[in-house]
């Protein structure tokens, strides 16, 4: 067994070796090659995903996409670091299996829309699994539709029932497509096509499907010692120039090492900052939702703490440039970060 391991581990090596040269040899023997298709091939080695989660093979996987454009000098380096910085934290903090929500697929077919939201009243014997079944869709979409935990079902009881995999939702004054994009993990077209939203927008106090849309629950994490002795590092801005990470870096000092968007809850807690759900005027509105994360700088608070009004970069006016939004709810962000 000892000399199999061994056999394994020196496998593992010599091949993560040979990986490595090779990847080094076609990078430098293609430097004429486009910022764009070089920048691609790195960021599609480093990250084989856009969730928060990360395994070993992604974590070595970006380590050696940044030891690659180091050797290579490449312009990309900034942007495989931070995604090495930001698969190390999310590689440390292991969700419960209890508690973890893997997103649904949406079910292929027939176009469904909002017109299909059922109410369905429950009937003794029903439970959540045995009516998510009945009508094809997953359980924790009828959860989510109706803020339901558990299984129980008590007879009488109204359910609003989702056409596809997702979440029947309300509509609220300020909502808008891409907040709830953001706020469930969906896609803001998606939202847009499903309701009808193209020309009247979203129409406060209607029923609306959020397809594939999924509530997020915290889970209890447990912390490896891969972050046990994190350092923050505080200097130049370490993000690279268009995106909202470089512009929320040249207004606030923030450390290099963050990673994007999606961990700088993690890290913010990891170098002393104060993470909340209370805004305050300079303070680094960040959220998870979308590819990787947004963050954005808090200009205003409303007298009442409910709206605020915030500027970034690479989402409200696009890439590379600042965007300024009107009053719009706290909840456009899932934290808070400041010092």
């Amino acid at each position: 067994k000892k000399t199999r391991r061994r056999l394994l581990r020196y496998s593992l090596i010599f091949g993560n070796t040979l990986l490595l040269i090779g990847v080094a040899v076609f990078i430098i023997n293609n430097r004429s090659a486009s910022p764009t298709i070089r920048s691609g091939t790195l960021a599609s080695f480093a990250s084989s995903t856009s969730s928060k989660t990360a395994t070993l093979d992604q974590l070595s996987s970006a380590q050696i996409a940044l030891t690659v454009s180091k050797m290579a000098r490449l312009p990309e380096t900034t942007a495989v670091r931070n995604q090495a910085d930001s698969d190390s934290i999310l590689l440390s903090v292991v969700p419960s299996d209890a508690v973890s929500i893997s997103k649904p697929l949406i079910v292929t077919g027939v176009q469904k829309s909002k017109a299909d939201i059922i109410e369905y009243t429950a009937v003794g014997g029903d439970t959540i699994p045995s009516i998510a079944a009945k009508f094809g869709i997953s359980a924790d979409s009828l959860r989510w539709s109706n803020s339901f935990s558990g299984n129980v079902v008590a007879a009488g009881t109204k359910l609003f029932i989702p056409p596809i995999n997702g979440i029947v939702y309300s509509v609220k004054a300020g909502d808008t497509p891409a907040g709830l994009a953001g706020r469930f993990r969906a896609d803001e077209n998606q939202i847009i096509t499903f309701n009808d939203a193209e020309i009247n927008g979203l129409v406060v106090g209607e029923k609306i499907i959020i397809p594939n849309g999924q509530q997020f629950v915290p889970a209890p994490a447990v912390r490896t010692n891969l972050i046990s002795s994190f350092t923050a590092n505080y200097g130049s801005n370490g993000y690279d120039y268009g995106y909202c990470t470089y512009y929320v870096a040249a207004q606030i000092a923030v450390p290099t090492n963050w990673g994007n968007a999606n961990t700088w809850d993690e890290y913010a807690r990891l170098s002393g900052w104060t993470v909340s759900k209370t805004p305050r005027p300079g303070a680094v509105g960040q959220s998870n939702g979308g590819w990787l994360g947004h963050v954005g700088v808090v200009d205003e608070v409303s007298a009442d703490g409910t709206m605020i009004k915030y500027s970034d970069m690479n989402g409200l006016a696009g890439w590379g440039r600042v965007g300024r939004s009107d009053w719009t709810p706290i909840s456009r962000f899932d934290n808070y970060i400041y010092r």
